[in-house]
């Protein structure tokens, strides 16, 4: 999977932890529109805390619609094998190719005030 756009969105909140949002675009066509969670790291960098498929549309979804699953978790389903393991490298690279997206890295660092 190609990250073709990612912008930091805000500050939201994901299970309790603080965390920057940032809007990503795809080559996946399954996954093409997704919101990825970055928290602080301890090396000074940033986790992706989840990443959600972004599937809310502004002109049918103007009020809160519970009638669909609009930011479904795919975290887990993104990077998994067939073994049902992590791909930890295919992850990885997901989250460089966000992170170094122009002007993400700095984004997330000025939004959440880490230095």
């Amino acid at each position: 999977m190609i990250v073709t756009e990612a912008h930091v969105r805000r500050a939201a909140e994901r299970n309790g932890l603080h965390c920057a949002e940032v809007e990503v675009m795809t080559s996946d066509t399954e996954n093409q529109d997704l919101l990825a969670y970055f928290g602080p790291s301890k090396d000074n960098d940033f986790d992706m805390v989840a990443v959600v498929n972004n599937d809310a549309r502004s002109d049918v979804d103007w009020y809160d619609n519970s009638m669909h699953q609009a930011y479904a978790d795919v975290t887990d389903t993104l990077f998994d094998t067939p073994t049902m393991k992590t791909d930890w490298g295919e992850r990885e690279s997901f989250k460089e190719q966000v992170l170094s997206y122009p002007r993400v890295r700095a984004d997330i660092r000025r939004l959440m005030d880490w230095s």
